[in-house]
């Protein structure tokens, strides 16, 4: 019992105290490196630019135009002569 109570308060101790700067540090190191090679801000930016490029050439049309392929034919509809009546009793 106070194995698994000592163990308790150590992850507890560990949660609260050590890990937020640890993963404070971590995600220090990751953004510094990033800016480091310049791929922080850049890679994103002009990655999806060349993507649309790539788009709107294999697709021989600029982005927004629409081109409908295939109309499916409405089946004809009945005319709706009504339905069923319900009897209601409004209550006050």
């Amino acid at each position: 019992m106070i194995k698994f109570i000592f163990t308790t308060l150590l992850i507890i101790f560990f949660i609260r105290m050590v890990a937020p700067p640890l993963f404070r540090w971590l995600l220090g190191m990751f953004i510094r490196k990033k800016m480091r090679n310049g791929s922080f801000f850049y890679t994103n930016m002009h990655q999806q630019q060349r993507q649309q490029q790539e788009q709107q050439s294999q697709n021989g049309r600029a982005k927004g135009d629409v081109s409908i392929d295939y109309i499916p034919e409405r089946p004809e509809r009945k005319s709706f002569k009504g339905g069923e009546y319900v009897d209601y009793e409004e209550v006050k």
